[in-house]
C-alpha cells in the first residue's frame, strides 16, 4: 500500500501555527507524507515562516504548493485536483460565539467541492490531545458507517460514541432499498468497533433535522467527528440530517466519501 499524502491549508492567521501542529500530528498517526497549500504568491518570508514551523516540529524537509486562482478556494480546490491528495486539512473557525463554531464561506465551499477526504478543524490546539475520544455520525442500519472503520483504527480513541440517526428519510430509504443493504444490525457497528476500544456508546436518535445531533455532540464535546458523504452532480452531500454540519461545526470534522473521479497520486511539477 503506498503512502498516504495529506496537505494542510496555510492562511498565515492567527492559529497558523496550531493548525500546522494539528495537521503533523494526524499525519504521523496516519503514517502519511504531509505538504503544505497556500492559496497566495510565494515569497521569501512566507518560504521562512513555513519551514521554520515544521522544523520546530522535526521536519526538516516540507513541499510547499503555491496555489492560484481567483478565489482562495477554488485555487485550493485546484490542487487537490491536480496533486491526487487523500486528505485535505483546513482550520474551519472564523468566528464563534460561545456555544457554537461557524464556518466561513471558504471553508463551506471546500466542504461541498473538495474531491478527497477532508479533516476540518474548529479550534485547533497546539498540544496533543490524551486520551482520543470520537464520535460515528451514521444513518440507522446503513452500511456506509464501514468508511471510517480505517481512521478510527489509526486514532485509537479511548471510547467511541456512536450516534445512529433513524430520521424519516432514513426510513424511507430502507423500504426501497435491497434486502443487502439493509442488513447493517446496529449491534454490528458496536462488535466490531469494540476490537478498537471496548468503550462504545451506541444510541439510536430519532430526528427530522438532525440539530439534535448537534446538540448532543456539543454536549459530549469528543475530539474527532466521524461522517461519511455521497457526490452527486460534482459535489459532496451528506444526508439530510447531517445538513448542519456545513454551518456548524462543533469539532475536529473528519469528513470521508472521496469524488468518483479521483485517481491515484502522481508527480507534479508544482512542489517547490
Amino acid at each position: 500500500m503506498s503512502e498516504p499524502h495529506f496537505a494542510v491549508a496555510s492562511t498565515f492567521s492567527p492559529r497558523f501555527e496550531a493548525v500546522i501542529a494539528e495537521a503533523d500530528r494526524v499525519a504521523r498517526i496516519f503514517g502519511a507524507r504531509l505538504s503544505v497549500l497556500h492559496a497566495g504568491a510565494r515569497s521569501d518570508d512566507k518560504v521562512t515562516w513555513i519551514r521554520d514551523a515544521f522544523v520546530g516540529l522535526g521536519r526538516e524537509e516540507i513541499d510547499i504548493y503555491w496555489c492560484d486562482g481567483d478565489k482562495p478556494a477554488t485555487a485550493l480546490m485546484d490542487a487537490t485536483v491536480s496533486e491526487f491528495f487523500d486528505l485535505l486539512i483546513v482550520g474551519a473557525m472564523p468566528g464563534s460565539n460561545e456555544t457554537r463554531n461557524f464556518t466561513g464561506g471558504i471553508v463551506r465551499e471546500l466542504f461541498t467541492r473538495t474531491p478527497c477526504d477532508l479533516l476540518l478543524i474548529p479550534n485547533p490546539q497546539d498540544e496533543p490531545i490524551e486520551n482520543v475520544t470520537a464520535c460515528l455520525l451514521v444513518e440507522a442500519h446503513s452500511p456506509r458507517w464501514r468508511s471510517a472503520i480505517p481512521a478510527l483504527r489509526s486514532l485509537k480513541p479511548s471510547s467511541i460514541s456512536i450516534l445512529a440517526a433513524d430520521s424519516p428519510f432514513a426510513q424511507a430509504r430502507r423500504a426501497f432499498s435491497s434486502s443487502a443493504e439493509q442488513e447493517c444490525p446496529l449491534e454490528e457497528m458496536r462488535e466490531v468497533l469494540s476490537e478498537i476500544t471496548p468503550e462504545i456508546d451506541l444510541r439510536r436518535v430519532q430526528s427530522n433535522t438532525g440539530f439534535i445531533l448537534c446538540d448532543i455532540i456539543q454536549d459530549a464535546v469528543p475530539d474527532f467527528i466521524m461522517v461519511e458523504s455521497e457526490w452527486i452532480n460534482g459535489q459532496r452531500v451528506l444526508p439530510p440530517y447531517l445538513g448542519w454540519l456545513e454551518q456548524v461545526i462543533p469539532s475536529r470534522l473528519f469528513v470521508f466519501g472521496r469524488s468518483p473521479g479521483e485517481v491515484s497520486h502522481i508527480d507534479s511539477p508544482q512542489a517547490k
